[in-house]
């Protein structure tokens, strides 16, 4: 149990630093391209850096890199799917205030994408 607390904090840790670095990369980029293509550089390059740390340092496996990534990009596809449809659900159907909605469906979809890479992605 306390190993997957561990695995849960350092997966945490590693979407806060891709958060930051997107943030970042987007402000840089998004003056000299456009907003679009600067959060796509940005969201992608951070992916990339997110699936190596979370397969050596997370969950430290060492399994097929291909297959993994295609599991890991599959996961991200869900888990963004899934933010759509709950926010959709708790803005229309839910008086929550809409600033709000965003935190309540990361609390839904970041033990959910864990989940997913625990068991099915990193295993």
């Amino acid at each position: 149990m306390i190993n997957i607390i561990k695995q849960f904090f350092k997966f945490g840790i590693v979407g806060f630093i891709n958060t930051v670095l997107t943030y970042l990369i987007y402000t840089f980029l998004w003056r000299i391209t456009s907003p679009t293509i600067a959060m796509a550089i940005g969201y992608g390059t951070t992916t990339l850096i997110g699936l190596a740390i979370n397969k050596k340092w997370v969950f430290k496996t060492s399994g097929n890199v291909t297959r993994t990534a295609i599991k890991y990009y599959s996961t991200y596809v869900f888990t963004w799917c899934l933010t759509v449809l709950l926010t959709y659900l708790l803005s229309v159907y839910t008086s929550i205030n809409e600033q709000i909605v965003p935190v309540l469906t990361l609390i839904v979809t970041v033990p959910v994408n864990f989940v997913l890479s625990k068991l099915w992605v990193f295993k």
